[in-house]
């Protein structure tokens, strides 16, 4: 499908209310196969390959797909005010959506997006070249680096690794994600559940503090943490994250 001039990949599973599923930085739609499988007994889910991943275009110009690229497909499937689920990049992703055209959305949930006051400096990061390794070498590889990941998440995650395309400039282009975080929850429009991981030593970003701040900030939106996850939350808490997800869904 056409969305603002790029061609946006997405897949459709499931009836009922919509849900759309919006991925983290070098996933895909896929990589939501898990949660999509429970859900689609009650809803309409929609995972889409945002710009530079997947089965999506990759332009030569222009910034990460944001949340305009959402509130765009949304109208062009002519969705009834559907809940949006992100993680990461799409959290964010989300957030701007539900910020800039509540009137689209229902709820949104948000899965440790890119909320941190400081962010440490890191040594300079290198893609692994994922495009040179099999499918199964890349599994390998993310076996060895989360060996407690259920092992239907390694599949599609694999494959989006080497999908990834991104832009020489790609570390410039996502600095606009690290922005100042609290406008953009001051903004938010629509009942919000934020969840959080509890382990910084595995990722996780939105500390306890932020997310105290971000209830005193919107009283639309709600936490819940799984203290032994990380950034990767339904990877490493799934049962509790899912109960978490569908009973929110639920009330909206």
């Amino acid at each position: 499908m056409n969305v603002r001039g790029v061609r946006l990949h997405y897949y459709r599973r499931g009836s009922g209310r919509p849900v759309v599923l919006a991925h983290g930085f070098s996933d895909n739609g896929l990589c939501w196969d898990r949660v999509a499988t429970v859900l689609e007994s009650r809803y309409d889910v929609i995972a889409y390959d945002a710009r530079y991943h997947g089965q999506s275009e990759a332009p030569a110009d222009g910034s990460f797909g944001d949340g305009k690229d959402l509130a765009a497909l949304v109208e062009a499937l002519e969705l009834d005010h559907p809940a949006a689920l992100g993680h990461s990049m799409g959290a964010g992703t989300v957030a701007q959506a539900v910020r800039e055209r509540p009137e689209l959305f229902r709820c949104a949930i948000l899965e440790d997006p890119p909320w941190r006051d400081e962010w440490p400096a890191a040594p300079r990061f290198e893609m692994p070249r994922w495009s040179e390794l099999s499918v199964e070498q890349v599994i390998e590889y993310g076996q060895k680096q989360s060996p407690d990941w259920h092992p239907g998440e390694f599949p599609a995650w694999a494959r989006s690794k080497q999908q990834l395309r991104v832009p020489a400039d790609w570390s410039a282009r996502r600095m606009g994600i690290l922005e100042d975080w609290r406008p953009r929850v001051e903004g938010i429009g629509v009942p919000t559940l934020l969840i959080r991981g509890g382990n910084a030593l595995r990722g996780a970003i939105v500390s306890r503090d932020v997310a105290a701040e971000a209830q005193r900030l919107n009283s639309r939106i709600e936490v819940a943490c799984f203290a032994q996850a990380g950034h990767n939350v339904r990877r490493e808490a799934f049962a509790p994250y899912v109960a978490a997800v569908t009973a929110f869904l639920a009330r909206y």
